[in-house]
């Protein structure tokens, strides 16, 4: 008997151990996922500064340098001391291309980035109603999941959309939800329940914050390559103008689309990581993996294609849904921001083995 319940709490050490290591295995997987998107992201990010500086400081230079040319006719007969620094200035364009962009720079596209971040975070935070009002019943499972993690209890929001989604925006202390109709006409109570607690753990973890951290350098490399070619006009009043201008535009918008990718890709890895990392949140959460892998089965068989869409990267919130409808190609392979479903049904089966042999 002594044996028995020796050799009992020998395996139940063991797997305790065993959990232990593998926990530790997945946040070294995760913080390493981590370190290479933010480095590429970093790196990229200085790409874009640099591509944006430049390409400010040389717009800023054909405007100029009709300008400077003038000045240096009218005032030479009149100034001939000041020739040699308009001259020089003329002749070595490069510190005034490097200043005039680093003043454009936030007011070309610091600001406007900034602006959409906070347009799209302001529409998707005013999609609904309270669910204080409408659904008190799911305001009160917020509540009792975030009394669970020790969190401040976040906002959560209802809105009126037939598609089933989920998001998570803000921090641990001024976080909201939002869920759609779509989302509560679809899944159970206990199914409704772990999508919540997927979504109170990526406010635990702060992964809305470094989303939107890691998509700055994207929309800023949207904006700086976003600019039209140049108009033709310029062409017959100023054909070097309109050549320059035309061979800037290009190479922008091939540089662009290039750190766009990279962008998109750093997104990725690590949008997916933390996708995995608030599953096992979740689950941990409500006490029920299964729940959550049903609930991700639902949803993956309603998934429709929808009539029109118009969003694109910079205004998608794909990124942020539990489930987001990934119908490019791109997004099925390396740009995808979500693991497939299998990855994250075969990690939830995982937990239910492991608090089946736990006896949980």
């Amino acid at each position: 008997m002594r044996n028995t319940h020796y050799r009992r709490s020998r395996n139940r050490s063991h797997r305790g151990n065993n959990e232990v290591m593998r926990r530790a295995r997945l946040r070294l997987s995760l913080l390493s996922r981590m370190g290479v998107a933010l480095t590429v992201l970093l790196v990229v990010s200085v790409a874009i500064a640099v591509t944006a500086i430049v390409a400010g400081g040389v717009l800023a230079w054909l405007v100029l340098l009709p300008v400077l040319y003038a000045l240096e006719t009218l005032l030479l007969p009149v100034f001939g001391e000041y020739y040699g620094l308009l001259h020089w200035v003329l002749t070595n364009p490069a510190p005034i291309v490097i200043a005039a962009g680093t003043v454009l720079l936030p007011l070309l596209y610091f600001r406007p980035v900034r602006a959409k971040i906070r347009a799209f975070r302001t529409e998707l935070g005013k999609a609904g109603a309270p669910a204080s009002e409408t659904h008190p019943e799911l305001a009160e499972v917020v509540r009792r999941l975030a009394q669970q993690a020790d969190v401040p209890e976040p906002d959560i929001y209802v809105a009126d959309r037939r598609r089933p989604e989920s998001y998570a925006l803000g921090g641990r202390s001024n976080g909201t939800v939002i869920v759609t109709t779509g989302l509560l006409n679809r899944l159970s109570a206990a199914e409704l329940e772990a999508v919540l607690a997927h979504e109170l753990s990526h406010l635990v973890n702060g992964d809305s914050r470094i989303m939107n951290l890691v998509l700055v350098p994207m929309l800023i490399a949207e904006q700086v390559g976003s600019d039209d070619p140049p108009s033709r006009r310029l062409l017959v009043s100023q054909p070097l103008a309109y050549l320059a201008h035309l061979v800037l535009w290009a190479a922008l918008s091939v540089l662009t689309t290039l750190q766009r990718w990279a962008c998109q890709l750093a997104i990725a890895v690590l949008s997916r990581s933390r996708e995995l990392a608030a599953d096992r949140g979740a689950a941990e959460l409500t006490g029920s993996p299964s729940d959550l892998a049903s609930a991700l089965e639902r949803l993956s068989d309603n998934r429709e294609r929808p009539r029109e869409d118009k969003r694109t990267w910079a205004t998608s919130a794909g990124a942020l849904d539990i489930l987001p409808r990934e119908t490019a190609v791109g997004s099925r392979g390396l740009l995808r921001t979500h693991p497939d479903i299998e990855t994250r049904l075969e990690h939830l089966e995982t937990m239910v083995v492991e608090r089946t042999s736990d006896g949980q």
